[in-house]
């Protein structure tokens, strides 16, 4: 394993990146990492992102292929279940790829497959080494739906995706009625620091007028929390949140959600804000003007058609996203 610090890989790069697991144990020593001198075997290897998240040509290749013959970004997991990501032609640990810096700073869009990938390591090995068992997992997000990094400290610090107004739903003839937010997820350390309600304040603020937002299936507990507070700081944007079923067709205004739960005393014990008396720390930049999230309306990771990912969308605090 080479140097402790570790820059964006290159498109081709990552490209160069993608193997199997028969090809990598075909080509290279299977020495492990320094740390971990033990012998790498087949048993030890799998596909951390699907080569077809990353490069859609791969995906009638990966359909039919074998668990050794399936292409992707690899991880390999040793004795004590740490785990290192295959890139660069060495293996990194999973916290040196997200320490992979950039003087970006809040939401901002993923301009390149380096990023991209982030994006899948973020969900695909750092949600799921964190979340209990119990959490639903997230799916790869397709290349075609807009993603964005949150960067912390000039760190990967979360993730968010969307689904446009107009797309295929699950592949299907039916189609999203509203821009959506698929899925996001915030790193722990940087959760309750008002990311999330900066965001939908972001997303909310730059509707069109008559437009509205989606917020995908399920809405986790501690998203409601984040919405309640969200329609008590912003009162004139409450009716710009909608919600979606499983199916991904229109439920209801998110103020009609909150408003069961409350009755039901499923948000018992959630604290009212005045709006005069909070507001969200706003990030230096919630998004690039450049590239609103609401040009793509479409979430972050459940791919379209492609895996029927639990959304996870708002899996914010208690899972991926953060309260504030």
């Amino acid at each position: 394993m080479s140097a402790d610090t570790l820059t964006l890989p290159t498109d081709v790069q990552v490209f160069e990146s993608v193997t199997n697991i028969k090809l990598w144990l075909e080509n290279h020593s299977r020495a492990g990492p320094q740390q971990t001198p033990e012998e790498i075997t087949s048993e030890d290897l799998a596909v951390a992102v699907p080569g077809e998240c990353l490069f859609p040509e791969l995906n009638a290749e990966n359909e039919d292929a074998s668990h050794e013959e399936e292409k992707g970004i690899l991880v390999y997991t040793d004795s004590q279940e740490d785990k290192y990501i295959w890139l660069k032609g060495d293996w990194h640990p999973l916290e040196r790829v997200l320490g992979i810096t950039s003087p970006k700073n809040g939401w901002v869009r993923t301009p390149c497959l380096g990023e991209r990938l982030l994006v899948l390591v973020l969900t695909q090995l750092d949600y799921a080494a964190r979340e209990e068992e119990s959490e639903v997992p997230y799916g790869c997000c397709p290349l075609g739906d807009p993603a964005y990094l949150l960067w912390h400290q000039q760190r990967p610090a979360g993730m968010c995706s969307l689904k446009r107004k107009g797309t295929s739903i699950w592949g299907g003839e039916d189609l999203y009625a509203c821009d959506t937010l698929d899925t996001m997820y915030v790193r722990p350390h940087v959760r309750r620091q008002g990311y999330t309600l900066s965001l939908l304040h972001t997303l909310a603020s730059k509707l069109p007028p008559g437009d509205h937002l989606g917020l995908s299936h399920p809405v986790s507990l501690s998203m409601c929390k984040v919405l309640l507070k969200f329609i008590q700081v912003y009162p004139e944007l409450r009716d710009a949140m909608w919600t979606l079923d499983e199916d991904g067709e229109v439920s209801g205004t998110a103020t009609l959600m909150l408003g069961s739960l409350m009755v039901r005393g499923a948000l018992q014990g959630v604290r009212t804000h005045h709006p005069h008396h909070h507001h969200p720390p706003h990030l230096s930049q919630p998004m690039n003007e450049a590239e609103q999230p609401m040009e793509q309306a479409d979430q972050p990771m459940e791919q379209g058609q492609q895996q029927k990912q639990c959304r996870d969308a708002q899996s914010q605090d208690s899972e991926p996203c953060d309260t504030s």
